[in-house]
């Protein structure tokens, strides 16, 4: 069984700021309500000094912390009445949507709340937002409001921003001027996205977090609506065997209050040795290049490795702040080789080299330069940089990649930017790195994208536990769960690949970059997913691919769609089961039959494209022709016979045999192939009547008569009336 973790999982950055806090404040602290809704971290933090209160009644004095919810700022304003100390934990998020309130209550506006009206957060919300406003749950609360000229609409951090939008919908219709605030926190929204996408491709969800948890019970919520089987679970000890009987594959998410521990002791439970989620203190660190330094392995299974010692160099970070004000040298200039001569001319001369001396760039060390390659050995390469000598970049220092020969790097006459190592080293040549020059550029153009978004592409270079390490002027990481959209099995079938990516995090401080291929997809899979519904209508002919086969039909991708093809609507003919006629991957046609918006649900029919044989059936079987037939099933009233795929006709129990049968299966068997009459065709009612009884007796007929018995046995056996008038019976009948 694979156990796979939903991206975003476990402590929102709110949450975990909030703990944090709580960690570092001076004890005994008192946490004004639970500081999360999670009944272990609760009980941990108590044991370490953090004691929950209901009110500010039950503290005296010493510190008060506010938990990442938030209060209204009257309780703020009794607590310093009371001279408490304290330690503001409310989210950034949330102290946004509380600034935002108070403005918009002060400019006269009706503020509406759309959360639920118990949560913490929204209680202190509506401390900030003015005596006049209100919390609507959901669309229909909206709906029964009165008429109000002016209003504005905020959201609790952790809604869904879609009933935020239909709030603001209703509101439209009965408020003259309407300001929406989109005050929902990013993270919840990817967490739920992310939640929901893996219960699409999983055969059972669990949902860890605590009972009281708002957040936590609206993934289940929202993982229960995909239709996957989903449980919500505390801890690891409440998971039942029999959740997961013939599950092949189980995912994992966890609320804004779950920690991660709590979620690993759940995944460690599920998948034991087969886990996808490592625990911090297994991670296992990833071979370096030889004379490479490991340092710990990150979050996510990312690797850092920090760079080759060098004489008189520390880390390639330590350069990077120890030289950030280095100068960039220009052009180098073209050497003067410097002659004796007599006189004027010698001292000319000398003068003339001291100011091509001053010219020169000042090499110190941690400055970038730029210079030009003029040769290139099997272990270094010399470049020109302006200055007295050439410099020497040792092969180490050409790239953060193991290479063995230079010349997989540079070339002479490449311009190329390099680092300043050492301004002179034994005999005077500088000594000089390009590795760490384009360490230095990548990270300040990975902080740009950071910043944009904007989309990078990295070559696959080697796959690592737990994803892929990819080359974009450092190494970056690829946890296995941001290749693609889906379960990715075969991690080495990307290696030398080049991937497109965004960045999603970074810290420079520990080599640390994560990217996602994932993000990318995930975006253009909803554009596409949104123009194909904007374009479908009933009655369109479209190509899909068979995504998935299921006993009652196949699910076909109409891009980023998913339709429904029945059984029944494959073809003419009988169809057991999909896999008979269709297989995953497999490009067809199909045409849309009947469309539902509002459930995301489409029904295809396939079988209105191809020839319907019934249009021909009575040219092509006119009455009195004999065919050959299979038995498809059996009834009380006769036998069912299929003729060719996508017809079929009744052979009646009283055409089965000449003599009385009682039951169908006492003269034929499903299966079977049988030779039958056409008695009559009905094409508008799609019928036609068969005879088994007739076509054994025509074929009876044509078959050659029996050679005479000899005289003398015919006078033993003696003359039959049947011998004589046999050919007369059979016409009677």
């Amino acid at each position: 069984m694979d156990v796979i973790v939903a991206d975003y999982a476990g402590f929102c950055f709110g949450v975990a700021r909030a703990v944090k806090q709580a960690k570092e404040a001076p004890k005994p602290v008192a946490s004004l309500g639970a500081l999360v809704h999670n009944r272990q971290v609760v009980e941990q933090l108590a044991r370490e000094g953090v004691h929950p209160v209901n009110s500010l009644e039950e503290v005296d004095s010493g510190r008060v912390l506010i938990r990442s919810h938030g209060v209204t700022p009257e309780i703020l304003a009794a607590a310093r009445e009371k001279g408490l100390e304290i330690i503001d934990a409310t989210c950034p998020y949330v102290a946004r949507a509380q600034r935002l309130a108070r403005k918009l209550a002060g400019e006269g506006y009706q503020v509406i709340i759309v959360g639920d009206p118990g949560h913490p957060e929204v209680k202190g919300l509506l401390g900030w937002a003015g005596p006049g406003a209100v919390v609507v749950p959901h669309k229909e609360a909206a709906a029964n409001l009165p008429f109000h000229p002016r209003r504005a609409v905020l959201a609790q951090t952790t809604q869904p921003v879609e009933r935020l939008e239909e709030v603001a919908a209703v509101l439209r219709s009965n408020t003259d001027t309407l300001v929406v605030h989109n005050t929902v926190c990013q993270a919840t929204r990817q967490r739920q996205e992310a939640a929901v996408n893996l219960a699409r491709q999983v055969d059972v969800m669990v949902v860890v977090g605590g009972k009281e948890s708002a957040n936590t019970r609206h993934l289940a919520e929202l993982c229960r609506a995909t239709g996957t089987p989903t449980y919500h679970v505390e801890r690891a000890g409440e998971l039942c065997r029999q959740w997961f009987i013939n599950a092949r594959r189980v995912g994992v998410t966890g609320g804004a209050s779950t920690p991660a521990w709590i979620i690993e002791e759940v995944v460690v439970m599920l998948a034991e040795q087969e886990k996808v989620m490592v625990p911090e203190d297994e991670k296992e660190p990833v071979k370096a290049p030889e004379g490479a330094n490991l340092a710990p392995a990150g979050e996510n299974n990312e690797v850092e490795v920090k760079p080759e010692a060098c004489p008189d160099v520390t880390t390639a970070e330590a350069e990077d702040t120890a030289v950030a004000a280095g100068a960039v040298a220009g052009p180098a200039e073209p050497a003067i080789e410097e002659t004796a001569a007599p006189g004027e001319q010698q001292e000319e001369q000398k003068n003339e080299m001291q100011q091509m001396e001053a010219k020169m760039p000042e090499l110190r060390r941690g400055s970038i330069v730029t210079g030009t390659v003029v040769q290139v050995n099997d272990n270094e390469v010399l470049v020109d940089v302006g200055g007295k000598c050439e410099g020497i970049i040792p092969l180490n220092e050409l790239s953060h990649r193991n290479i063995s020969d230079p010349r997989e790097v540079v070339a002479v006459g490449d311009t190329i930017n390099v680092m300043v190592l050492k301004p002179e080293n034994e005999e005077g040549h500088p000594v000089l790195s390009k590795r760490r020059a384009d360490r230095r550029a990548a990270w300040e153009k990975l902080e740009e994208y950071l910043a944009s978004g904007a989309e990078l592409q990295g070559e696959v270079i080697e796959v690592v536990k737990g994803g892929l390490l990819v080359d974009v002027g450092v190494r970056g990481f690829v946890p296995a769960s941001l290749i693609e959209r889906g379960y990715v099995e075969d991690l080495n079938a990307y290696l030398g690949k080049t991937l497109r990516l965004r960045v999603i995090e970074l810290d420079r401080s520990k080599n640390k970059v994560v990217l996602s291929q994932k993000a990318i997809l995930e975006e253009e899979y909803e554009k596409q997913r949104q123009a194909t519904w904007d374009s479908l209508e009933v009655g369109q002919v479209r190509k899909g691919v068979v995504r998935r086969l299921t006993n009652f039909g196949a699910f076909v991708d109409l891009g980023g769609v998913d339709g429904l093809l029945h059984v029944s609507e494959i073809s003419w003919g009988r169809v057991e089961h999909p896999r008979d006629a269709l297989a995953e991957g497999q490009e067809i046609e199909v045409k849309i039959l009947g469309i539902d918006r509002e459930e995301g649900k489409v029904s295809l029919g396939r079988k209105q494209l191809l020839p319907n044989p019934w249009d021909t059936a009575a040219e092509r079987y006119p009455v009195g022709t004999v065919v050959e037939g299979k038995v498809l099933r059996l009834a009380p009233f006769g036998a069912f016979v299929e003729v060719e795929p996508g017809i079929e006709g009744l052979v009646h129990i009283s055409q089965l045999a000449d003599r009385h049968v009682e039951k169908p299966e006492d003269v034929v068997n499903a299966g079977e192939v049988i030779p039958v009459k056409v008695l009559g065709v009905d094409q508008e009612a799609h019928r036609m009547s068969l005879s088994l009884r007739q076509a054994l007796r025509d074929k009876a007929k044509k078959q050659p008569k029996q050679v005479e018995k000899p005289q003398e046995n015919q006078e033993e056996i003696g003359v039959k009336l049947g011998d004589l008038f046999g050919e007369l019976f059979e016409e009677a009948k």
